[in-house]
């Protein structure tokens, strides 16, 4: 098993490269022109239906590429050229891939069977209507009775149907077969996912497909924690994700990674390693390209590392109760340089085609200089417009009384995340 030592610079630096939020340099993946190609360079986008300023997804891919429009990817998933399911959790994950989720579909589908039994007929009327009519959203079915669903606590309050068709969702009976806007509509997987691929996926063993995933999922991550509670994304028990782990090591496939200053182990796929190398060998050669990040970016998917490499402690409080946020409701991460400087709470008047910024936090470390703040000012005005602003409207700035590194990253306060099944968009309740 190989092992390598290297700075923090160079592991923040080859993370956000890889993840395309660095200075664009040779060597590096080329991540393409089209949305396509960009989905395909970060393997998966995380959903989520929350529009404070824009949708996860569209906000992820404007990130790193100020060419990209609002609805790029509802275009995509027309085109068959991605498909929704559970990766980081729910995700738009390239059509080829499909077959990779075999075992988690089947896994999904075995849980859900008795409670899919309990609605066999209306299993079987929605089948029926979807096979007659095609795509439909949850709209569609008319119904008075109510289940309780991924939504509710005790109380039946979800629609039937609309519980029924999340379950066949999740179990791979149903897929989405287009999108308009937060609305789903669900088809059959068959006329929706490509014949060569839906038969791929019809004939994989589940080990394969969950071997697959674990390669996909190294690629998604670039520098991977094992301690990191979704690693590999089967689902399954941890010990036998770990075992993937370790087997790839004695392998030679992967390698594992000492940062300096970092307790615990990083890896990295044996074909990063000479570009990681490169990074901490040429670590003064870096411009400061500065990015605003939404909630469930890609780079913010592993808290833990977040805290290793950037001191920088994040949770989405959404959910959290108004007078326990510390930083807004949909605080964005302010990536400068190799750093992490801060946060903005953003919310886009979409009427007035204003940008307003409800709260700015900066960290300790961050040296605020005239220039500094000439170049994150231009850089969220260029953000909003893209956004559909015709202007920015700044708070006055604060900076944090605690530092990020003081709080413990793995606290019980995790802001809790949205099921897996349902997807406030859809019109289900």
């Amino acid at each position: 098993m190989t092992e390598i030592s290297v700075s923090r610079a160079a592991a923040r630096r080859f993370l956000l490269e890889q993840l395309q939020l660095g200075p664009r340099r040779a060597g590096m993946r080329d991540p393409g022109t089209t949305p396509g190609a960009w989905v395909r360079a970060l393997e998966a986008v995380q959903i989520d239906p929350v529009a404070r300023v824009g949708r996860n997804q569209d906000l992820v891919l404007f990130a790193r590429h100020p060419s990209y429009r609002p609805r790029m990817l509802d275009r995509l998933l027309s085109q068959r050229q991605v498909f929704e399911y559970r990766a980081n959790e729910a995700c738009v994950i390239p059509i080829e891939d499909y077959p990779l989720v075999a075992g988690i579909r089947q896994r999904i589908k075995d849980r859900l069977a008795p409670e899919l039994r309990r609605y066999d007929q209306v299993k079987r009327a929605i089948l029926e209507k979807i096979g007659r009519e095609g795509p439909l959203p949850t709209r569609a079915f008319v119904t008075d009775q109510k289940a309780i669903g991924y939504w509710d606590q005790e109380k039946a309050a979800t629609k039937v149907t609309s519980h029924v068709l999340a379950l066949m969702f999740d179990s791979g009976e149903l897929t989405v077969g287009r999108r308009d806007g937060l609305t789903r509509y669900f088809d059959l997987p068959e006329r929706v996912i490509p014949p060569g691929i839906y038969d791929q996926a019809q004939q994989i063993g589940m080990h394969e497909a969950d071997e697959g995933l674990f390669d996909k999922y190294v690629r998604a991550y670039r520098l991977v924690n094992g301690r990191d509670a979704r690693l590999g994304w089967s689902g399954l028990p941890m010990a036998e994700r770990r075992r993937m782990l370790e087997q790839r090591l004695a392998q030679g496939k992967m390698v594992e990674i000492r940062i300096d200053g970092v307790r615990s182990p990083y890896y990295v796929s044996a074909e990063d390693e000479e570009r990681l190398r490169w990074w901490d060998i040429e670590g003064s050669a870096w411009r400061r390209p500065i990015h605003v990040v939404p909630p469930l970016d890609n780079l913010l998917w592993d808290r833990a590392r977040l805290m290793d490499l950037f001191d920088f402690y994040y949770r989405w409080e959404v959910y959290v109760p108004a007078h326990k946020r510390q930083f807004g409701i949909y605080a964005m991460p302010v990536v400068a340089g190799d750093q992490i400087a801060g946060r903005i709470d953003p919310e886009l008047d979409r009427g007035q085609r204003v940008m307003r910024i409800r709260n700015q936090d900066w960290t300790p470390a961050v040296r605020r200089t005239p220039k500094f703040e000439e170049a994150v000012q231009s850089a969220m005005e260029r953000w909003a417009a893209g956004l559909g602003a015709d202007r920015l409207e700044p708070k006055h700035a604060h900076t944090q009384n605690t530092h990020d590194k003081e709080i413990n990253a793995h606290s019980d306060t995790e802001v809790p995340r949205l099921p897996q099944g349902d997807n406030a968009g859809d019109d289900g309740r």
